[in-house]
């Protein structure tokens, strides 16, 4: 058993940390939420570690392109992890190469996510700006720590927050994990090993899977 098979298959199966999030993204996909338009054409995904910011960042580029076209993607998503030692040059020619092809999406829009946008330089960020002056594509980028990007290139995305949801919020995929082991866990030994993981949802996993086998070997001495 691993993370993979807990991974949501929409972003409607993520476990927001509050409601404006759920609203956010929901506006985003059902068009409400309109990009580009007014200066702003990249959505920004940020908040503590495993909340599943790239699961999201992945899945939106198809969900958007359905709620504005009616279809899927014609052509992929552009993923770019992001990477120490990133330069300004080397951003603004993988983006503009790209960016100067015709789009195949029903759309006409390219897709692009930027993940862990955090580790580029200043002046990456800079340049990713500049690339970001477009009406031809929608930017989907995360972060762990918000405080280090560029505010130029925050003004340009719709923020969406993706900090740790609440124990009680992720206490059904605890049982959920448990139950698949074939092991009881009360609430409160569960409770305890999610409030332990500071909201990450894989180390939620890691701990109840820890715990249901510590049980197991119990048992069965």
């Amino acid at each position: 058993m691993t993370i993979n098979e807990y991974t949501p298959t929409t972003p409607f199966e993520i476990v927001y940390g509050n409601e404006e999030s759920y609203a956010r993204i929901e506006d985003i996909i059902c068009g409400f939420e309109n990009l580009p338009a007014d200066g702003k054409c990249g959505i920004l995904l940020y908040g503590t570690f495993g909340t599943g910011k790239t699961t999201l960042a992945k899945m939106l580029p198809e969900c958007i392109e359905i709620g504005r076209a009616g279809v899927g993607l014609s052509m992929s998503e552009e993923f770019i992890a992001c990477q120490q030692g990133f330069n300004g040059p080397y951003v603004t020619t993988l983006l503009s190469k790209q960016l100067s092809t015709v789009s195949l999406n029903a759309s006409g829009l390219h897709y692009f996510i930027l993940d862990e946008v955090d580790n580029l330089s200043k002046q990456a960020q800079q340049s990713l700006k500049s690339v970001m002056n477009t009406n031809r594509a929608i930017f989907i980028l995360t972060t762990n720590n918000i405080s280090a990007l560029d505010k130029g290139m925050k003004d340009r995305c719709v923020l969406v927050e993706m900090n740790a949801a609440s124990a009680g919020q992720i206490l059904p995929f605890a049982r959920k994990v448990a139950a698949d082991l074939n092991v009881v866990l009360n609430d409160t030994d569960l409770m305890a090993e999610i409030t332990a993981a500071y909201g990450s949802m894989r180390e939620v996993m890691s701990r109840v899977k820890r715990l249901a086998r510590r049980r197991q070997s119990a048992k069965s001495v």
